[in-house]
Order: structure tokens, then C-alpha cells, then sequence
């Protein structure tokens, strides 16, 4: 793309003559008789005709406003609106008083009953800037809106001027569009067809602001010996300014506008296998200015609208400094080139003509689209480039301002250059037959492998430049080179890829949606001097595809990445990919899951997901391969299923494939002779309400008795609810707070209720016998169809393991044993592979509170499972069918990962959508490798509404209640663990699993299952 400013202005001319027309004039401010006039020539345009259809309304005048301000009071004197008859002669003479003046002319104002009266009231210059034109009157159909400003003007008698301190009868005004014009000519390699049979649907301009302020056009005249202009001095004071316009071109309804034409290609264009082009007639856009004219985000978006195929764009860009303004009267000559569908990926900014300029002496070629770029640490930038030299490749250092020495190019840019790990790179391609390639940029970084659970890589931000070099032989006899900047924006942390940290720091698993298939990140930092590789099974290779190519969306990593499903995964040909394999890459681990176009998409919300897993291959101090978990579709579903049966066996370690029977209590544990008998199917995504789950961010919301909506994706926290609110309660305003979803980001620090009060007596279904109502007619807050889930009964008392309190291994004292009960147990027998009994808060530990179970090594709380019986607490490592995660489901994946804690992370902090890293539940053992994930939200503290433990742990109440625990030994003041009447829940957590009974006051997650 190259850039030329609209070079000529309309001239309006002022000659002193004695001609006075009276028709078709309206006049704000008279004053008469008048002393002095000005005559104006040069109005009637209207006969002209242009080249291209509309083309004859750029210089086109059919309505004239002059504006004379005093000099000295800016008080507008002056206000006068020519239309009609009188603008169709020859000349036109404005009388005005005698005295000095600033004058503003205003043409072609938009037909617009609110404008034209903020305009005919106009009383002081400082009006002006709070004045501005809707977008809808900038088009290709309408005259054009100009403004023109003349200050210190000077009107003496007898129609004499004085001008700048010079006597003159002539006073030449340059009127100066308010818009901006744009002609578009692509062309491609690929035939997409006439206007018949085009795969070309059209063009779409984007991101335009919805307004244009007057004082934009101002200064109304060109620098001096120049055609650019200064920028707007005056401020802008009116209506805010947004960005939501948008401007669609097609074929189809547009025609006109189009012309496809292979006559447009040149020679040359011929020569590089160019074979399609089109043209697009003028469009005139509103002007776009912004003091940040390196604003990506204000610049305006040109997309080629492509049929079945993912649509390419660009951001307008002026000037390469980069100015992404559009200021009025600017001309864009934009030339845009559609190389290859490999490419339409790509989001270049901006598309480059590739013209003769890049040529060396006709002999030596090295053209490149990008010279500079900029990246974030999540996406690519791809950058094509073309040479008639045999070798072409990047140099094996790059340089990072600010430093002294030269960093090895592939520490800073994955598989890129040629090195003792990468003799054929893979993000490199060069065809010297073709003279074509192209390198994907995705950074890389450190070559740390570590072996603790929180290894983070260096963050990469900063500016690199590498070097591209086009030589005659490998060893670069006679090189050509080109310097390309690389600005890397890294705005959150990244991990090293290391199993044996229970998958802390990984991305373990990734989720669509039924009707979602776009982009899943999996990143994870590796050895450079390693190879890594993917593979999907057989089995899903009708519905799952993988490619190492990097996501091309400008925006993920960043706090407001693209939607997912802009960005499908496409395959790279030149590497070999057919959406089976990945191979020969050494470095960071990174590539895309995606769902096949022509895949058996799962068909509503409500129908049973598709469960898969593909295989990484990576080398984390050994080989080893690693199963990443996909589910598709939020319906509920089974993980265990009532017919799975429960192994005798106990495995565990961080890849689940160790015994650890021997370590685990029978009595603490159902055994193959139990039964699944609670399995229930559960929802893929906590709950949550509508504005909180909006973007407005409030403390809470109230919602209805099954009235709570699901988040949008299974990683973020939701909302946390209490398990109920007394509904005997006599406190004032205990109503306001049934049902109360609260926002999961914040603490909710009020004194008295809802926290701090005393407990009361509970049961789901209620119970006659001793008063107690069903709290799940007040309190049920999961949608139709849903229902909170069980840890047992939910019409009597859940005891679940030993009452009251946990014996020392091999003996029972006289508590009794209910582990039977966990069968029914929906919350136990659904997640885990062998479910297992016990109450992990200390109010259910030994008969002394604080006897520690691992002969002194630490009280994990009995229900902790698996209840260790030794000190190596070899039990308490990663459980089969368990991995602590991050979840790559189109949200987490997509945005910084930052620290919610010491170690705990996730990502939006801090407002009601966030998200974190959870616990991943899988079935590896019946065939459906069937997942769920439990993000580790947090939750409110029942005496001060204070936010803990998020990033670390989820909190998920259940539906059933539990015994008390009053005995005496449990006071030990200032604490006193005595509990009457709590309720179950599950802690999910990194290496820990516990259920506990909980005071009903907390504020916890919920996940439904299905009824």
C-alpha cells in the first residue's frame, strides 16, 4: 500500500464586484445596512462529471455557510447559509460590516435537522469545536462536507480587503474535505472468478469513527511548499467519539463499485504469477484523527471479504512512523496483494505494493512485506519475502536495544535460523526455484528446564532486530540483507513444560463448545536442543486437527485478544502438516487444536459431548508423552459412569501410573466390591448470573430460584454462592440476600450479615420431623434442567466415613464406619477413580484434634485423599485421573497469565469474568476419556467476606448436609472447631482433594449436574 494526499483544494475566489442576489438565503444575525461585502466566483460545479460513477461530487459545492467571528471578541456577527438559485450563477457577493474578522466557510453541511440547527445558532467561535458531523453523511453517493477558515481578514469600505496587513480585492479560500478518499486494486494468484462466480464477496472498512469534528478540518490550508497539512491545533469538546461504523462493499449489492479486470495487472504482476485483480471505485470514509496516531487500536480495519475462506486484513496506515490516522482530505491509493490462500491468515500491517523500489541494481532481489513488526508473546507475525538468490536465510544472532551483546536467534525466535538443533528450521521456508518464502516469527526464550513447580521463562519484551540474508552460497558470498524490527510485547508469564509438577504450569486439556471449533493454544517452554512432536489417534482424526503454525490474531496475549472462532486452524503445506502430525520442531512447545470444518459437530447445548485426546511427545530430562485431554460440548456429562467399575488397585504419582495400594486406608476407600451407584452427569461450566457476566463488573447480583446462568467458559471463577440463607431467620433484610451471586474477584467486606452469623439447621429436602423446610425451593439456583449436585443424602444426615472422629489406623475405638455411604455420593463417585471417605476438616481428625496422621510430619486433615498411612506421603502426590492445569478453551488460553497469589495464577484479574488454573478430571480407564475442569476459583470467608485462596483452590458446595461435631477438645481458644450443622464440599486444589463439612455462610462455587 502506498499513500497520496488529496494534492489540490477547491479554490473559491473573492473578487470585489457590485452584484447582490436576494434569493435563497437564510441570515441568523442582520445588521443592516451593511458596509462592505465580499464577492465569491468559482461556486458552480455541478456540471462536472468524473471518471468513475460519484467521482463528480468531490469538488461538487451545493450549500455554502460563512461564518464572521470579530477579531477581537469572537463573537459571531455573521451568519449566512447559501443553497439553491443562488450558488447558480456566476458570483456571489456576501455583505458584512465594515471591521475585522475571522471567517470560517462551511460547504455541503449535512441535510440534518439537529446539525443544521446547532449550525444556525452558532454565537462565538468556541462553539465550533464542540461541533461535529455525523458519519452517515460521508459516503460515496453524497457531496462531500469541507470547511475553510480565513483569520485576521480585514473588510473596508467600497468592498475593499485587507489581508494579513496587505491590501487586496482577492481573497482565495482552500475548502478542505472532511473526509478522506480511498481507491482499492487487489490482486491475487488465485483465480476467484467474474462477478458472476466470484469466491471475492467484497470489502469491508471497519473500526470508523462515528463522527467528524469540525475543528479536524482545521487548518483549512496547506503547509507552506508542501500538500500535507499541520494538525488540528483546536481541541474537540463535542459528543465522545467510538468507533463502531462499519462500511461493507459486495458484489452482489454494490456492483457498481466494482470492476474485476486482469487488465489492471502489469507486466510484472503477470511475472510473479499474479492472474486475478479487481478494482473498487472510490470510497470516501469520514476522516479519522487521534493525537496517538500510533494507536493501533483507533486505526480503521480494511478486510477482503473472501466466500468460505478466512478473510485477510490490514490496519490503514499513512505513514510507516506508524501514523494510523486518516486525516480529512487525504487521498489512499491502497494496493493490496492476496498471495496465497496459506496466507489469508494473516493480518499484515500494513499490505505493501511489492514494486521495482526493492530491486538492487536489476541484478541481486531481496523484497520483504515487512520491515518492521510487532508481536505479542502468544501470536505470529508472518513475513513473506521474495529473491532471485539460490540461498536465502536468517542470520544465526539477533540484537535486543538496550543490549550490549547479540542473543542466538533461535533463544529468541522459535526454530527460525539454522543451528546444530535446527538444520532445516521450521518456521523457515525458501523455494529457490520460486523465489518465494516466508518466516513465521513466534517467540521463544530461555532454555531453562526446571524441575519446581513455579518455573517461569524471561519475559521477551522488547525490540529485536534480526536479519534476513539473501546470498549466492551457503557461506553468504555476495549477500544482500534486509534489517527487520521486531517489537515483542510480553504482557503476562509463561511456564516451563514440566510433568513433574503434576502439570503446574501446563496446558493439560482444551474445550470447544458443541458449535465452536477455532484455535486452542497449548504452549509450554522446552529444551532447545530437543525435539517435541504431536500426534492425534486414529480415532479422532475425523473431528480433530493440530498445526505448529502460530495464531496470526494481533491480539492474543493481550487483555482483549480476537474471538477463537475468527481463527481456524489451518495447515501448512510447505512443512508437511495434514492436521495428524506435528514434527521436527525443538524449543518451545506451541501449536493449535482445532475442530475440522467437515467435522460431526456435536448439535445442541444440550447433547452429550464428544470426548478425545491427542498425544505430546516432549523431553523434560527423558522422553516421555503426555495425553491433552478435548472435550466438545457443556452439556453435563458422565466421567465415571454407574457401570464404571472402581479398581482395587490405587495409583497415583504425577503421571498416575504408580501402585499406591499399600499406602491407602480400605477403610478410608470403596473397593471393587462397591458400586458407582451416585454417578451423575456433570456440567462443564460454573455458574454465574447476567451482569456478572457481563462487563460492567457490579459486587453482586441477586438471581431467581433456578435462575443462575453458566459462565461463558469452563475456566472462569462464576459467581460464589452460600448455601443458603436461614429461612427461619428474624435479622432485617435476610430476604436481600437469598440467592445472592457474588462477584468472584473481590472481597465483600461489610460488617454483621451476611457474615459472622450463627449457624442454623439445614436439609436440601427438608425434614418434617424436626421443623426444617426444603432449603432447595428457596435456594436451587442452578438452570432448568440442573440441579446442585450430592455428597450423600440430601433428605438425612451424610456422614460419609468415620463418626465421630477418625481412628488410628487398623483400630476403630468407638467410632462408627459410614463409608458405604460415599457410594451415593455424586460429588465422589463421578470424579474420582477410587472414591474415597472422610471428613478433611479437623472437627473429624483423631480423638485429640491435633494429632498429626504422618507420625508428625503435619496434619493434611483426614479426609485428604488418599489418607496416607506413612510419612513419605507418597499418597498425597497427583491421583490417577486428576492433573492440576491450565485449561486451553478459548478464554484462558487467549489472555496474559498473571499471579492472582504467591504461585497461584489465572487470568482478567480482578473483574467478574476471571478465570484460573483448576483441576482437571479424567477418565483414562473406559474407553471415553471422557473430562471435566474445576477452576480453582476461591471463595468468601464466612466471618469477614473476604476473598481467599484464589488461584489455589475451588470450593464446590454440594446438596447434602452433615453430622455435628460438638465434642470438647475441639474448643481450644481462641479457636473453636466445633461445627453443628454444615454442609458438604468438595476442595479441589493442586495435589490436595478433600471434602469437608463447611459452615453454611461461606461463599463457594457451585457446578450443577444434570437432573
Amino acid at each position: 500500500m502506498f499513500v497520496v494526499r488529496l494534492r489540490n483544494y477547491l479554490h473559491l475566489s473573492f473578487l470585489v464586484i457590485f452584484l447582490l442576489f436576494s434569493s435563497c438565503v437564510d441570515e441568523f444575525y442582520k445588521d443592516t445596512p451593511k458596509e462592505g461585502y465580499i464577492t465569491i466566483t468559482g461556486i458552480n460545479t455541478r456540471a462536472y462529471t468524473g471518471a468513475y460513477p460519484g467521482d463528480g461530487l468531490d469538488d461538487k459545492v451545493e450549500t455554502l455557510r460563512i461564518l464572521a467571528f470579530n477579531k477581537t471578541s469572537r463573537i459571531c456577527e455573521s451568519n449566512t447559509f447559501y443553497y439553491g438559485d443562488v450558488l447558480g450563477g456566476n458570483t456571489l457577493r456576501h455583505p458584512i460590516n465594515k471591521g475585522e474578522y475571522d471567517f470560517v466557510f462551511l460547504a455541503n453541511e449535512p441535510h440534518n435537522t439537529i446539525v443544521k440547527a446547532v449550525l444556525d445558532n452558532i454565537t462565538d467561535y468556541d462553539a465550533l469545536k464542540s461541533i461535529s458531523y455525523p458519519a452517515e453523511f460521508f459516503d460515496s453517493e453524497r457531496v462531500i462536507p469541507m470547511i475553510a477558515e480565513n483569520n485576521s481578514i480585514k473588510v473596508l469600505a467600497d468592498g475593499n480587503l485587507e489581508v494579513n496587513g496587505v491590501a487586496s480585492t482577492k481573497l482565495t479560500v482552500g475548502l478542505r474535505r472532511l473526509a478522506a478518499r480511498v481507491d482499492v486494486v487487489l490482486k491475487s494468484k488465485v483465480d476467484f472468478g467474474d462477478a458472476s462466480s466470484s469466491e471475492f464477496e467484497g470489502i469491508t472498512f471497519s473500526n470508523i469513527p462515528d463522527r467528524v469534528p469540525l475543528v479536524y478540518g482545521l487548518p483549512s490550508d496547506c503547509l507552506p511548499s508542501s500538500w500535507a497539512y499541520a494538525d488540528p491545533v483546536l481541541p474537540y469538546g463535542g459528543t465522545a467519539i467510538t468507533r463502531n461504523v462499519e462500511r461493507k462493499l459486495t458484489l452482489v449489492d454494490n456492483a457498481d463499485c466494482f470492476k474485476i479486470d486482469p487488465t489492471l495487472l502489469t507486466t510484472e504482476d503477470k511475472n510473479n504469477d499474479l492472474v486475478w485483480a479487481v478494482k473498487v471505485k472510490k470510497v470516501i470514509l469520514p476522516s479519522s484523527f487521534f493525537s496517538s496516531k500510533s494507536d493501533e487500536t483507533n486505526a480503521i480495519n480494511f478486510t477482503v471479504n473472501l466466500i468460505d475462506k478466512y478473510s485477510p486484513s490490514c490496519k490503514l496506515k499513512i505513514l510507516s512512523d506508524p501514523d494510523y490516522t486518516l486525516p480529512a482530505n487525504a487521498k489512499l491509493d491502497l494496493t493490496g496483494i492476496i498471495r496465497e490462500p496459506l496466507e489469508v491468515n494473516i493480518q499484515p500491517s500494513p499490505w505493501i505494493d511489492d514494486g521495482d523500489d526493492w530491486e538492487i541494481s536489476g541484478v541481486r532481489v531481496l523484497n520483504v512485506s515487512h520491515i518492521q513488526a510487532k508481536m505479542t508473546d502468544m501470536n505470529g507475525v508472518r513475513i513473506s519475502f521474495w529473491s532471485n538468490m539460490p540461498v536465502v536465510k536468517v542470520l544465526g544472532t539477533v540484537k535486543k536495544e538496550g543490549e550490549a551483546n547479540e542473543r542466538a536467534t533461535n533463544t529468541v525466535f522459535n526454530c527460525l535460523a539454522v543451528d546444530d538443533n535446527n538444520p532445516d528450521p521450521y518456521r523457515f521456508f525458501y523455494d529457490s526455484a520460486s523465489g518465494s518464502g516466508y518466516m513465521d516469527l513466534l517467540v521463544d526464550g530461555t532454555n531453562t528446564t526446571g524441575f519446581g513447580t513455579h518455573d517461569r521463562t524471561e519475559n521477551m519484551s522488547g525490540t529485536y532486530t534480526l536479519t534476513l540474508s539473501a546470498a549466492e552460497d551457503t557461506n553468504g558470498k555476495n549477500a544482500l540483507q534486509r534489517k527487520i524490527k521486531v517489537t515483542v510485547t510480553q504482557e503476562g508469564l509463561r511456564f516451563v513444560h514440566n510433568p513433574t509438577a503434576n502439570q503446574h504450569g501446563l496446558f493439560n486439556a482444551a474445550f470447544f463448545k458443541h458449535n465452536q471449533k477455532g484455535e486452542r493454544i497449548i504452549t509450554g517452554q522446552h529444551r532447545l536442543d530437543q525435539t517435541w512432536s504431536v500426534s492425534v489417534p486414529v480415532a479422532y482424526q475425523n473431528w480433530l486437527v493440530v498445526s505448529a503454525t502460530p495464531s496470526f490474531d494481533p491480539n492474543i496475549g493481550t487483555e482483549s485478544p480476537g474471538d477463537a472462532e475468527h481463527y481456524p486452524v489451518t495447515l501448512n503445506p510447505y512443512r508437511g502438516e495434514d492436521g495428524t502430525s506435528i514434527s521436527g520442531l525443538t524449543g518451545r512447545i506451541y501449536f493449535r487444536i482445532g475442530v475440522k470444518e467437515n467435522a460431526d459437530f456435536v448439535p445442541t447445548k444440550e447433547s452429550d459431548p464428544k470426548f478425545g485426546y491427542i498425544n505430546l511427545s516432549y523431553y523434560p530430562g527423558w522422553r516421555t508423552t503426555m495425553k491433552i485431554y478435548i472435550r466438545q460440548g457443556e452439556a453435563g456429562a458422565y466421567i465415571y459412569a454407574p457401570g464404571d467399575a472402581i479398581p482395587g488397585t490405587v495409583w497415583g504419582a504425577w503421571n498416575g501410573g504408580t501402585d499406591i495400594t499399600t499406602h491407602v486406608r480400605e477403610d478410608m476407600r470403596l473397593l471393587s466390591t462397591n458400586a458407582r451407584r451416585g454417578a451423575a452427569k456433570f456440567s462443564a461450566l460454573n455458574l454465574t448470573s447476567e451482569r456478572l457476566a457481563g462487563n460492567t463488573n457490579p459486587d453482586y447480583e441477586n438471581v431467581n430460584v433456578k435462575g443462575a446462568r453458566f459462565v461463558d467458559f469452563p475456566s472462569q471463577a462464576g459467581a460464589f454462592f452460600q448455601w443458603a440463607v436461614d429461612l427461619k431467620g428474624t435479622t432485617s433484610g435476610m430476604t436481600d440476600y437469598y440467592r445472592r451471586a457474588f462477584n468472584p474477584s473481590k472481597s465483600y467486606l461489610v460488617s454483621g450479615f451476611p457474615w459472622g452469623y450463627g449457624e442454623f439447621p439445614i436439609m436440601w429436602d427438608g425434614d418434617v420431623s424436626a421443623n426444617i423446610p426444603a432449603y432447595k425451593e428457596q435456594f436451587e439456583v442452578c438452570p432448568p434442567g440442573y440441579r446442585r449436585p450430592t455428597d450423600g443424602y440430601t433428605d438425612k444426615i451424610s456422614y460419609n466415613g468415620y463418626y465421630d472422629y477418625l481412628p488410628d489406623e487398623g483400630t476403630t475405638g468407638t467410632a462408627t464406619n459410614y463409608k458405604d455411604q460415599i457410594e451415593y455420593s455424586e460429588l465422589r463417585v463421578s470424579l474420582f477413580n477410587v472414591p474415597f471417605a472422610g471428613n478433611a476438616a479437623s472437627s473429624a481428625d483423631y480423638a485429640t484434634a491435633f494429632t498429626t496422621p504422618f507420625g508428625g510430619t503435619g496434619n493434611t486433615g483426614p479426609g485428604t485423599y488418599p489418607y496416607g498411612a506413612n510419612k513419605d506421603m507418597l499418597a498425597r502426590k497427583q491421583l490417577k485421573g486428576t492433573t492440576y492445569t491450565f485449561y486451553s478453551d478459548g478464554f484462558f488460553d487467549r489472555r496474559p497469565i498473571k499471579e492472582a497469589s504467591n504461585g497461584n495464577y489465572g487470568v482478567s484479574l480482578g473483574n467478574s469474568n476471571v478465570a484460573y488454573q483448576g483441576v482437571l478430571y479424567f477418565n483414562p480407564d473406559s474407553g471415553t476419556n471422557a473430562s471435566v475442569f474445576f477452576p480453582s476459583a476461591g471463595r468468601l470467608n464466612n466471618t469477614s467476606g473476604a476473598l481467599e485462596s484464589r488461584g489455589s483452590t475451588g470450593y464446590y458446595w454440594s446438596a447434602s448436609v452433615g453430622p455435628p461435631y460438638m465434642r470438647s477438645e475441639l474448643q481450644n481458644p481462641p479457636y473453636d472447631r466445633r461445627i453443628r450443622y454444615g454442609a458438604w464440599s468438595l476442595e479441589s486444589a493442586y495435589n490436595s482433594h478433600n471434602f469437608r463439612l463447611s459452615y453454611q455462610g461461606f461463599a463457594q462455587s457451585i457446578r450443577c449436574v444434570k437432573e
